[in-house]
């Protein structure tokens, strides 16, 4: 080995060690990111929040920290971690949200939360969360943008609950269902049907998985009635 790989392999031993340090005081760092978002110190909660997915986005050899997606983890071993990045996320598009010179960085954000919520267990948490502080900003500039950010949440969203359920995710009628869904989002009233949908289906699902019984005899209904819904949308609307 010559004398320069031995200087390189050195210098990659370093980075590692320095690397694993960070990941083991992310947390930490997250968590006064989050106290000073609380107090409105904005500077400083940016500051810790942008270090902590920068020590992830080392982790996973990226040079932007707007380029961490969920396929960069394990959805069983990290979902509490991915449920974090969204927050973070969500919070830096909340401090940039009315700075002119910022604007950027508040959709980069606000997409890469979109990213982390569609098709993640927390879902229906994160959608919800949306939708309460949509309610409570009506004034807010950025209005249209947090409206297209919810409705993209469902848009992105492979989930369809019920369906998944009774006929199985990859189901050609799931399938059908889930393509109609895309059709009515693009009308308001479909818009609040889907709202609705994955703000209580999953409630509804949860139910009967902890009550087999009264699943059996919903799914005796449901089923055949989800079949002819798809059938009859394939037929004349798709």
């Amino acid at each position: 080995m010559t004398i320069e790989k031995k200087e390189n392999s050195k210098d990659n031993s370093k980075r590692r060690l320095a690397l694993q340090k960070k990941y083991g005081q992310r947390i930490t760092i997250a968590r006064q990111g989050r106290e000073a978002f609380l107090q409105k110190d904005y500077i400083n909660a940016s500051k810790k929040y942008s270090e902590y997915l920068g020590i992830l986005a080392d982790l996973k050899d990226l040079d932007d920290i707007y380029r961490l997606s969920p396929t960069h983890f394990d959805k069983k071993r990290e979902i509490t971690e991915m449920l974090l990045i969204s927050h973070i996320y969500w919070e830096i598009a909340r401090i940039n949200e009315t700075t002119p010179r910022l604007q950027k960085t508040y959709h980069k954000a606000l997409s890469q939360f979109i990213k982390f919520t569609a098709n993640q267990p927390y879902q229906v948490l994160n959608a919800e969360m949306l939708r309460k502080f949509i309610k409570k900003n009506k004034n807010s500039p950025q209005l249209p943008a947090l409206n297209d950010a919810y409705s993209q949440i469902f848009v992105q969203s492979k989930k369809c609950y019920i369906a998944s359920m009774s006929l199985g995710f990859d189901h050609e009628h799931t399938q059908t269902l889930r393509l109609f869904k895309l059709r009515i989002l693009k009308f308001r009233f479909g818009r609040k049907f889907v709202e609705y949908y994955y703000r209580f289906s999953p409630s509804f699902v949860s139910f009967c998985e902890r009550h087999v019984g009264f699943y059996k005899i919903m799914d005796f209904f449901i089923k055949p009635t989800l079949i002819t819904l798809a059938k009859f949308i394939q037929k004349h609307i798709l």
